[in-house]
């Protein structure tokens, strides 16, 4: 889940593996594999770095338990710049 933010709301969490792709026209648009698309503030330089990081934690998860047959919590960072859980 990545935080994104809506033109009309505040900050929520879209499952970024529903998302197709990621349009600029000028408004950033998040088009998913349900065909919803979503206007939303946030550059897509933004949500693709966004991306990466969870997909990034996720993976270093994964090696740590296998490596170690246990993993320690990744805290992901929230868009205010705290940490989110």
């Amino acid at each position: 889940m990545i935080p994104v933010t809506p033109l009309q709301g505040s900050s929520i969490l879209v499952n970024a593996d529903l998302i197709e792709a990621v349009e600029q026209l000028p408004d950033t648009v998040l088009v998913l594999a349900n065909g919803r698309r979503m206007v939303v503030l946030d550059s897509p330089a933004d949500i693709v770095a966004r991306i990466r990081h969870v997909r990034a934690a996720i993976l270093a998860y994964a090696d740590d338990l296998l490596d170690h047959g246990k993993a320690e919590v990744v805290r992901l960072h929230s868009l205010e710049g705290g940490e989110a859980r």
